[in-house]
């Protein structure tokens, strides 16, 4: 009989927002205990207020639907990449509403960041986040695109050693870019395995473990957001992973303990449970 209930679970990267409080009742049915939300909608910012009302909405009221589901949700901040405003003024000052919003100490850490389309836009609110993550002694949640992958994985690992970031999770990973990310040897860099439709199915994950093996490396998480798909595929994917021969301590540090390397400040909170 499988033991994939049994195991501590942590979903490192989730659109909450996005997601209904019967989902996060589920989760916390399936043994999700903490799950770190980020901030992403399918818009462009028009204006930097609408950062200012998304960051108070995560620290106050996602929280707090999350402790009334039973789930703690811990908040990382950033700027998604795909919303990156266009104009300098409404970005800085967008970024001013971050450095902000970090003041009240509820941050677990700077995310979701990272690029995109490359552009000039992205690379600046980008560079600025993690120089910003620095100053806060916080780590950072970094997505990887669909296009591109491999080319502006090599930007952002050549970004973070230059910044140097000693915590990240550098989401999405695929076997287009985990070879580049697996080439900065540093435990506390993590690739983020998002078991999703866009990114890779449970056999995709799993394959991509076994052809590199690296236990203390990776991530699992769900990704999950305002789009279609199963919220509950990373808790599928545990029940798989160990159905396709992995040790279930292992499991544990994919879904688990891996996190906590990066994501400190999980133990110093309150827990639900």
């Amino acid at each position: 009989m499988t033991r994939f209930r049994y195991f501590q679970k942590i979903d490192t990267q989730m659109h909450t927002i996005s997601r209904s409080f019967e989902e996060l009742q589920l989760l916390k049915h399936c043994g999700v205990n903490d799950i770190i939300s980020t901030i992403f909608l399918p818009i462009k910012a028009q204006e930097a207020g609408t950062w200012k009302d998304l960051f108070n909405w995560l620290i106050k009221h996602e929280t707090e639907r999350g402790r009334r589901a039973g789930i703690n949700i811990h908040p990382a901040l950033g700027i998604h990449p795909k919303m990156v405003p266009k104009d300098p003024k409404i970005l800085e000052a967008s970024l001013k509403h971050l450095e902000n919003a970090l003041k009240t100490k509820k941050a677990i850490a700077i995310g979701e960041t990272g690029l995109d389309k490359g552009t000039k836009e992205e690379f600046i609110a980008f560079k600025r986040q993690l120089e910003i993550a620095v100053s806060h002694n916080l780590p950072v949640i970094i997505h990887t695109p669909t296009e591109q992958k491999a080319e502006i994985t090599k930007i952002i690992m050549r970004e973070i050693k230059k910044n140097r970031i000693d915590r990240a999770v550098i989401d999405h990973c695929t076997k287009e870019n985990a070879a580049i990310v697996l080439q900065d040897a540093r435990r506390d860099i993590k690739l983020g395995i998002s078991i999703q439709k866009k990114y890779l199915s449970v056999k995709e994950a799993i394959l991509l473990y076994k052809n590199y093996s690296y236990e203390n490396r990776f991530v699992l998480n769900s990704n999950a957001g305002n789009g279609p798909g199963d919220i509950l595929l990373m808790i599928k994917a545990i029940e798989q992973f160990e159905q396709a021969g992995i040790n279930h301590k292992i499991i544990q540090k994919l879904c688990f303990d891996n996190a906590l390397d990066v994501f400190r400040g999980i133990l110093s909170e309150t827990s639900l449970i």
